[in-house]
């Protein structure tokens, strides 16, 4: 029961009601504390209570005993009821055939005597029984003496309602007999202990004994303890009391635990149902003179249900049984039924795991069917024994082990072993006699066993090894895959879809799905078959060849009749001009042919060709240009040059094997495209330097105290800048032409941009992913009131990554440049120029041709940069705004060079391309807007956001280098890298920080946004001027 059951005391409902009250005259009330000697009757409804400390005892056989019919008796005991006499009982209900009553002890209370603690003496068919306890009963007598806890053997038939309730601290023993007899159709519920002690020889003592009841039911839960000296629970059979096909259930919950100490943890002469997710333990003793025992886990003789989450173990056994046959012990025996052990579940037996039998060694009384996610094991002699003439099924995921050398024997009847994916089994597999069939499904190795007739591929991939032989053959059913890694000594049928791999032998082979012999793409192997092969219509041979003449093969003992067709994939490798291969080796001969032959090789072109014991394939190369597989700009490129490569050179062979796919993987190897990204970055990095360049004089001609990139003399002190001007919002006006005495202005900026430049799948270019960082120093002077002159140098260095392409390059560079501006206010006119020296250095694995090799390079590039911008300052809305055009011009130099193999320093490698010198332009037209306004901070400092938004024109936006192949004479071709876009999107933003008359800090951002290309640059520093 429950601990929801109630447990409001009696004792509580008529402890203000006094023995003198004529309405409850029968009534017995026993204060705390207080002892009260001698027999006491009741009966009807009567209330009995024993306060905290007081007992209630006699020598009389009961203490209470009833005398009337029993119609809703109330017994609550806090304190004790016994009986002192030799071989008597506590309590006993003793009078009528329908009887209800309810009996709590209560925690630290005991009711106890020699014989049965709680009795029922009467064949009771009706009524309602509840025992309650949370204290101790228990039986102390041993011998003639002895009894039970609670016995309610009596009520053995009709609808009469029993539940015992043994909560967390209640203990329920006896010294010498079953710990209790729950009478028929009773439920327990235990979370404290049941204990049945045996005392010397006696070998009856269950923890609970159903006797021949026709069923029952047992809740054991978290800290319960069922214990017996022999079995731990029991239920026997008598053909007049109850059938066969009587049963009890049995849910033991994780933490429960239900042991036989000489027997079995649940021992049934009949049926029975075991929910198990705790331990359920059948063990020996080691008492003197008991000398038989049989320790089982679940002992069900009949037909049981069994499904186990944690553990049933049966650790060992001794003597004889009933029957006179030697003990063994099993985790499970049973006469058949159901069994499924859970993954990570246990069944284990000192002897067998499972045993299905009759108990006395005979066949079983009914099938079986086990499923097993869990362990299984067998210690000294069987995994799973059935004896059995019936059909039985056996579903393994998990692992069997015969600790004897037999894993799993099956009897005589048409049984079936179905293996799963995990499926692990320690020892041989036996299907005894009958028509057995093993079932394979899902994915997994299986190592055969004997004694079965058929063995069926069901679904998925299953390896067999060792020798194997079904009588009946194998099937492999559509969408599954056997791979024949051992000996097959039958037939193997393989239906369409179905598919048959490896390198082992079979007896005969009957195809209309897909052999392919060895065990995966590009393993060449053989397969053997001792008798006689046939290809049907509709069936393919795949096979797998190479450059060095090997192929796949199928030898056959007999005849090989061909039909349906050949696949043919070929690895890479230096193919001869025309190769011949063995494909089918028939001693018997060969008849018909195959219908067709294909490969994926592009450039090789099978043929198939027969003798009286062969069938032969020949890959010959065909007349296919390589160019014709391209499929972009610069994998045709790439392809026409390899077309003009000797036909006999390595470079050229290593791409004839190929198919059309592999040969445009090649062509992308091949290319050196991610190289250009040296263009890239030298662009950038000059395009970065320049903008440095503009942004200095940009500062001088705003007119403003200070610019945007660093600081300068305010207007009113004209002693520290470039000359005496006022302060204006808006168009300038005209510097005076007076010059100050000092003229210098010196700024520090540092920039960084990192780029994402789009493939594209015309030109067969891959994305490319830049980054950079470098700074300047300038020095500048105002020559006249409106001509500035200044110049600079600087330093970078960045890289380009094109991973699709698994290329690098770095470059490193110094840089110097000059630049100017004229104001005739409003307008002004700009210009710069930036030049460019980078070392650069390249790494790209040449992927495609099968070498693995590296190729590096380091070569030099230069570049220089014009920009000459016009724009004229105007007020708009409160703010400065600066329409301007400009444009660019710049022109980069590249060295030629030839890659070296990173194994061989100094040594081109197959794949190494010579590129040569090469110049390539840029050309970008700007129309924008700047867009400034200056905020006067209270500590004095001047706070000045600019932004600038630009469309951009790249007229020139082509990256490419002229290249050819260093390990063959070849054509030249030209291999086009990622670009900028032609059109896009200039934003800037920036702050600079005025801190005082002469000294500014600046930081700025500056994205580009095109279709295929997105930048992100920033510059940072200061300026001072004195």
């Amino acid at each position: 029961m429950s601990p929801l059951l109630s447990r409001v005391s009696p004792l509580a409902l008529f402890a203000s009601l006094s023995f003198s009250s004529a309405a409850v005259a029968a009534d017995i009330n026993v204060p705390a504390d207080t002892t009260v000697s001698g027999q006491k009757t009741f009966g009807g409804t009567d209330k009995i209570s024993v306060g905290a400390g007081g007992k209630l005892t006699s020598t009389a056989n009961p203490t209470l005993n009833q005398t009337s019919a029993s119609t809703g008796v109330l017994i609550d005991n806090f304190g004790t009821i016994e009986s002192t006499g030799t071989g008597t009982r506590a309590i006993r209900f003793n009078s009528g055939t329908a009887m209800s009553f309810t009996l709590t002890n209560e925690a630290g209370a005991t009711i106890q005597s020699q014989n049965d603690a709680l009795q029922i003496g009467t064949a009771v068919k009706s009524g309602t029984i509840v025992v309650n306890n949370y204290g101790l009963i228990q039986a102390t007598g041993t011998g003639s003496n002895n009894g039970q806890a609670i016995d309610f053997g009596n009520v053995a038939a009709g609808t009469a309602s029993i539940t015992i309730n043994n909560f967390a601290t209640g203990v329920l023993q006896t010294a010498d007999a079953d710990g209790i007899r729950p009478g028929n159709n009773a439920t327990i519920n235990n979370y404290g202990q049941i204990v049945s002690n045996n005392f010397q020889t006696n070998t009856g003592a269950d923890g609970i004994d159903f006797q021949t009841s026709t069923g029952g039911t047992v809740n054991n839960y978290a800290g319960g303890i069922i214990s017996g000296g022999r079995h731990g629970i029991n239920i026997s059979y008598d053909s007049t009391a109850n059938t066969t096909s009587s049963s009890i259930t049995i849910t033991n919950y994780a933490g429960g635990q239900i042991i036989g100490r000489n027997g079995s943890g649940f021992g049934s002469d009949v049926g029975g149902t075991v929910i198990n997710y705790g331990l359920i333990s059948g063990r020996i003793d080691s008492i003197a003179g008991v000398a038989n025992g049989d320790g089982d886990g679940v002992d069900i003789d009949y037909i049981g249900n069994i499904t186990n989450y944690g553990t049933i173990e049966g650790t060992g056994a001794k003597g004889v049984g009933s029957d006179g046959k030697t003990n063994t012990s099993q985790g499970v025996a049973i006469g058949g039924g159901v069994i499924d052990n859970k993954a990570g579940a246990t069944i284990i037996g000192q002897a067998d795991g499972i045993l299905v039998d009759n108990s006395s060694e005979g066949p079983a009384f009914g099938p079986v069917t086990i499923t097993n996610a869990g362990t299984i094991e067998g210690t000294t002699r069987y995994g799973v024994y059935i004896n059995s003439t019936l059909n039985n099924t056996l579903t393994n995921s998990g692992t069997i082990t015969g600790g004897g050398g037999q894993a799993i024997v099956f009897g005589s009847g048409d049984d079936t072993l179905n293996i799963r994916t995990g499926s692990v089994i320690n020892g041989t597999v036996d299907g005894g006699a009958g028509n057995d069939r093993v079932s394979l499904s899902g994915t997994g190795t299986f190592a055969g066993a004997i004694n079965f007739e058929t063995l069926s591929v069901d679904d998925g991939v299953w390896t067999l090894t060792g020798t194997q032989s079904y009588s009946s053959g194998v099937t492999v059913a559509s969408s599954a895959e056997l791979v024949a890694a051992g000996a097959i000594g039958n037939l193997v049928t393989v239906a369409a879809g179905g598919r048959l791999s490896g390198s082992g032998a079979l007896g005969a082979l009957d195809l209309s799905g897909v052999v392919s012999p060895g065990s995966g793409a590009g393993a060449i192997s053989t397969l053997s078959i001792t008798g006689d092969a046939t290809f049907r219509s509709g069936s393919v041979y795949q096979i797998d060849a190479n450059a060095a003449g090997a192929a796949d093969k199928i030898v056959v003992g007999g005849t090989a009749t061909l039909a349906g067709s050949v696949q043919v994939s070929a690895a890479s490798g230096n193919y001869a001009p025309a190769t011949t291969y063995s494909i089918v080796q028939a001693t018997g001969g060969v008849s018909g042919s195959f219908a067709s032959v294909s490969t994926d090789l592009a450039f090789l072109t099978p043929t198939l060709s027969y003798n009286a014991n062969n069938a032969f394939l020949t890959l010959s190369r065909n007349g296919v240009f390589f160019q014709s597989v391209a499929t972009n700009r610069n994998q045709r490129a790439v392809a026409a040059a390899l077309d003009t490569t000797p036909t006999a050179s390595p470079l050229f062979l290593s791409i004839v094997g190929k198919s059309a796919a592999g040969a445009r993987a090649a062509f992308d190897g091949l290319s050196g495209e991610g190289v250009t990204g040296a263009l890239n970055v030298g662009l950038e990095s000059n395009r970065l330097f320049g903008g440095a360049l503009a942004d200095a004089g940009q500062f001088w001609r705003s007119g403003e105290t200070r610019d945007a990139n660093g600081f300068s003399v305010s207007a009113t002190t004209p002693a520290l800048g470039y000359a005496s001007l006022e302060s204006k919002k808006g168009p300038i006006a005209m510097r005076p032409t007076q010059e100050p005495a000092r003229l210098w202005r010196l700024w520090i900026s540092g920039f960084g941009q990192s780029a994402r430049l789009g493939g594209d799948a015309a030109q067969g270019s891959a994305t490319q992913r830049t980054s950079l960082g470098g700074g300047a120093i300038g020095l500048d002077a105002a020559v006249l009131p409106n001509l500035l002159l200044g110049f600079a140098g600087g330093y970078s260095a960045g890289g380009a990554s094109t991973d699709l392409r698994s290329t690098h390059v770095d470059t490193h560079g110094w840089h110097i440049g000059g630049y100017g501006v004229f104001t005739f206010d409003p307008n002004y006119i700009s210009a710069s120029l930036a030049f460019s020296d980078f070392d650069n250095y390249s790494r790209r694995s040449v992927f495609g041709l099968g070498t693995g090799e590296t190729a590096n390079a380091n070569f030099g590039s230069r570049v220089l940069r014009a920009r000459v911008e016009i724009g004229r300052d105007v007020d708009l809305f409160g703010l400065s705004a600066t329409p301007f055009a400009a444009i660019e011009t710049a022109h980069i130099w590249t060295d030629g060079f030839t890659e070296t193999t990173a194994a061989f320093p100094g040594f081109a490698g197959l794949g190494a391309l010579a590129f040569a010198a090469r110049e390539t332009d840029s050309l970008p037209l700007y129309f924008g807007a700047r867009f400034k306004r200056s905020f006067a901070l209270d500590n004095g400092w001047r706070l000045t956001p600019d932004l600038s938004l630009a469309y951009v024109h790249e007229f020139e936006p082509t990256r490419a280098l002229l290249a050819s192949f260093a390990s063959a004479p070849s054509a030249a071709f030209t291999i086009a890298g990622a670009r900028p876009d032609e059109n896009y999107l200039q934003v800037k933003g920036g702050l600079r920080l005025d801190v005082s008359a002469s000294v500014a800090l600046f930081a700025s951002f500056e994205g580009e946004y095109g279709g295929r290309t997105q930048s992100y640059a920033g510059r940072g520093g200061l300026k001072v001027v004195w």
